[in-house]
């Protein structure tokens, strides 16, 4: 009967785990700084753009808002890819943390855009353009919370839509004032006032709903970092 000699030592196998960490401290913090800042120089343009636009009155921006969102939308990208990376890949949870924040002051961001653009409705100067202009930052800024929101796994947009939600509800009230109770009645905005006050209760009731509409997208991201780590 064959034996194996005295000093043989077994080969040794690798094994990856889920919570492995193959990167070193300088890599995480590189991947936690870059995240971190191109997502809020994301946010900051937003609300920049929004404070030109809608309280400055810059026609500058006004005019060439589409080309502004894609800068924005870029940005915001990178930040994103690499926020992905270090929370489904290498389980960042300081960066988890974060986005969450970053999330809730997104929420409460969009509430402030919401009520300026309200303010705004109203003004002598509002039609067909400046309403394509507005929905234009409001969607860029859902979006930008929609993304932040499927960063993290098995999270919630109920709680963040509150409010959103409140600022609809404002605007119901000053849609009954302006419309039926105000000195001087302007029915021509009527039909983008309300279609603006629809959109926007629609996408607050569909985050608090919770109905799964996401659902696609956030299989899809957790089958490929889970396939990954297979």
């Amino acid at each position: 009967m064959d034996k194996a000699p005295p000093f043989h030592q077994p080969e040794a196998t690798l094994s990856y785990s889920k919570n492995t960490k193959i990167l070193s401290a300088p890599a995480q913090l590189a991947m936690l700084g870059i995240s971190l800042l191109n997502l809020a120089l994301a946010m900051l343009s937003v609300v920049y753009v929004a404070f030109q636009v809608l309280v400055e009155k810059k026609l500058t921006m006004r005019e060439h808002i589409i080309a502004i969102a894609i800068i924005i939308g870029v940005v915001y990208f990178v930040g994103w890819v690499v926020a992905l990376i270090g929370i489904r890949r290498f389980h960042n949870l300081i960066l988890s943390f974060l986005i969450e924040i970053y999330a809730w002051v997104t929420s409460i961001g969009i509430a402030a855009l919401y009520l300026l653009i309200i303010n705004r409705i109203y003004d002598k100067d509002y039609g067909v353009s400046e309403f394509s202009k507005y929905t234009l930052l409001m969607l860029v800024a859902i979006a930008g919370l929609v993304g932040l929101h499927l960063l993290l796994k098995d999270h919630s947009l109920q709680m963040l839509s509150f409010p959103l939600l409140l600022i609809c509800l404002y605007h119901l009230y000053s849609i009954v004032y302006h419309y039926i109770f105000a000195p001087k009645m302007q029915y021509n905005k009527f039909a983008w006032d309300f279609l603006f006050f629809l959109g926007a209760t629609v996408m607050g009731i569909l985050m608090v709903s919770h109905i799964g509409l996401l659902a696609m997208p956030r299989s899809l991201i957790s089958h490929l970092f889970d396939d990954a780590q297979t």
